[in-house]
């Protein structure tokens, strides 16, 4: 009897001492078991396993990390999406200043021919007051070339265009119109094409020839719809026949840019808004 009591104390201590930990590994297994019924309402697979602190902590660690790397790609994504907006507000003033140095260029030549063409304008003067003094019978053969564009013989289509194109930033609107004019003879298919066509309306616009410039933005239209300059064609087409004193089709082209172009620039259209309300046309 004196022997017994010592192994039930000993035997009573290793319980107390054992319960706290049983009482955590029940703690557990409610857990394990409330995410097994909740993977089990989801249709998935249930595996049951019990995971020891080490590995618990170590998915914790992982969990935050991955919390961490999503916070960091928002903040990348949101400073990416800043940029893009600044890039687009950017574009658009950009397309105000090529629409405001358009207008120069209407005008007669003002910034945009001489920023790009400061070089020949500069020379011309002298020139032109040796023609004047002289007046030999040798310059008309000299005069005559120079109303003919430069060959394009052996050139490539771009290479044709670029030619075309340096001659309508140089001002040299008559060369420029015969070099737009074979450009579009020869390359009809060509992705230029309906640029040339464009341009060749605006070496008409600048000079005043209106019926030829109409002409010419109207092709753009009925031949080359889906060309970039389409929707420029159409405002322009409009402010030539502005100019031919036909409102109501002007008004007209200027209400179908927005219906026909709605992909078009904001300056293209803030452009039409804008010749609508001067010359009145009905809302």
């Amino acid at each position: 009897m004196t022997h017994i009591r010592p192994v039930a104390a000993l035997l009573l201590g290793g319980m107390l001492a054992a319960s706290p930990a049983l009482a955590q590994s029940k703690g557990q297994i409610e857990r394990l078991q409330s995410l097994e019924t909740q993977v089990a309402a989801l249709g998935g697979p249930v595996e049951v396993a019990q995971l020891s602190p080490s590995v618990a902590a170590d998915f914790e660690i992982r969990l935050q990390n991955l919390e961490r790397s999503m916070q960091e790609l928002t903040g990348k994504y949101e400073e990416s999406t800043y940029q893009i907006t600044q890039l687009r507000e950017r574009l658009e003033k950009i397309n105000g200043d090529i629409d405001f140095r358009l207008k120069d260029l209407e005008k007669g030549g003002g910034a945009m021919g001489g920023a790009m063409g400061g070089a020949m304008s500069d020379a011309a003067p002298p020139k032109a007051a040796a023609k004047a003094e002289d007046k030999k019978p040798a310059d008309k053969p000299a005069q005559t070339a120079a109303a003919n564009p430069p060959s394009t013989a052996g050139l490539s289509p771009e290479k044709q265009y670029e030619q075309a194109f340096e001659l309508l930033r140089n001002s040299d609107y008559d060369r420029a119109e015969k070099a737009l004019q074979e450009f579009i003879v020869k390359n009809k298919s060509h992705a230029y094409a309906g640029n040339a066509q464009y341009w060749l309306g605006e070496s008409y616009y600048v000079r005043n020839k209106y019926p030829e410039a109409a002409q010419a933005f109207a092709e753009v239209l009925s031949k080359y719809r889906t060309n970039p300059k389409a929707a420029d064609s159409l405002l322009k087409l409009g402010m030539t026949l502005q100019q031919m004193n036909k409102k109501s089709d002007a008004c007209t082209a200027f209400s179908q840019l927005l219906t026909k172009f709605p992909e078009a620039s904001a300056s293209v259209k803030r452009r039409a808004d804008t010749e609508r309300k001067r010359i009145n046309c009905p809302a």
